[in-house]
């Protein structure tokens, strides 16, 4: 769905760097579905999505003071809203219950825990896997930055979360993607565990489903994904999707990582959180373009705005020699990929 440009230096810096990282395939399937699945193999080296959920489980309790039952998932069976939190939590999300004899008023994602890139090296090293980096620069350019980094923890429910795109604006939609998930699917994937839902191709709609469409259950065509512990789920941010109810025991962590453009409004505002001894200890010129850092908007007065100009060529400046000098290279005014 990417749009390639004659003489495009970026473009084809990210197809040799997906050759190399041996995703040629999944990019196709991106093409072709509006999703892929990545197995943990190449997605997660080096036990990458067993520090992910260690650290997601922590911060749960951190934030709960609850220690989520993992094997049972009694802690979160039939959850409201927040765990350890009395009052229930609308996130504004369309559900349907799954018997048509029983009001169901429970979470179809489960608990949401929000701002994870705050909380420790491996949500560091999420960010900056080169897998990850490298189908999100596919989608959406090198200067794509981090909207959200979220994780979901889903025990035993009883509804199902209903399709929908990650493209918030009004139809239609463009070919390109403007927003890109790559979740981290850190329990193993299938129906009875709660897994995402697809409407394979739905991307080249160009629009988010109507209210009849959007019944997960009534939908034909809408699958399932299988996937393992550790594997990385990528869509296209026009693709509907949804999620199956979980009747299994036990609990479905995920994480998804969430990408825009920069022009995009990102769901998590990093420009100001986002401390300088943070960016020089991670020490990686990429790191600042994704939290925000370059965004010249959203300034708070006019002595503001021209530090944060300064500080945004900067960024850019030490990111594209990193890149080798890729970015504006083409005829293009607004280019796909740089």
């Amino acid at each position: 769905m990417s749009v390639q440009t004659e003489k495009n230096l970026a473009y084809d810096l990210i197809i040799n760097e997906i050759n190399r990282l041996g995703l040629t395939s999944y990019v196709k399937e991106i093409d072709e579905l509006g999703f892929t699945v990545i197995p943990p193999e190449l997605s997660c080296p080096d036990g990458l999505e067993k520090r992910i959920l260690q650290s997601i489980l922590d911060v749960s309790e951190k934030r709960s003071g609850i220690k989520s039952d993992i094997k049972d998932g009694s802690t979160h069976k039939n959850l409201l809203g927040k765990l350890n939190d009395d009052i229930e939590v609308d996130y504004g999300l369309s559900t349907e219950s799954i018997d048509e004899n029983i009001v169901a008023n429970d979470s179809p994602i489960g608990d949401f825990l929000r701002a994870l890139i705050f909380e420790g090296k491996a949500f560091e090293d999420a960010l900056l896997n080169p897998v990850v980096l490298a189908m999100a620069t596919y989608l959406l350019g090198y200067n794509c930055h981090l909207s959200a980094m979220n994780a979901f923890i889903k025990g035993p429910n009883r509804t199902n979360l209903d399709l929908h795109c990650d493209t918030l604006l009004p139809d239609p939609l463009p070919d390109h993607a403007l927003v890109c998930n790559c979740t981290y699917a850190l329990t193993d994937y299938n129906k009875e565990n709660g897994s995402i839902a697809f409407v394979p191709g739905s991307h080249k709609f160009n629009r988010a489903p109507n209210k009849i469409e959007a019944v997960l259950s009534k939908n034909s065509d809408a699958i399932h994904i299988d996937a393992k512990a550790g594997s990385l789920i990528v869509f296209h941010g026009a693709v509907w999707h949804g999620a199956y109810n979980r009747v299994a025991d036990g609990l479905r962590v995920t994480m998804p990582v969430l990408f825009a453009r920069p022009f995009m409004k990102p769901e998590e505002y990093l420009k100001d959180n986002v401390s300088e001894d943070m960016i020089d200890r991670i020490n990686n010129p990429r790191f600042p373009i994704l939290t925000q850092q370059a965004d010249f908007y959203s300034c708070s007065d006019w002595k503001d705005q021209d530090a944060r100009k300064l500080k945004m060529m900067e960024y850019m400046k030490l990111y594209n020699e990193s890149l080798g000098g890729v970015i504006d290279t083409t005829d293009r005014v607004h280019d796909h990929y740089a």
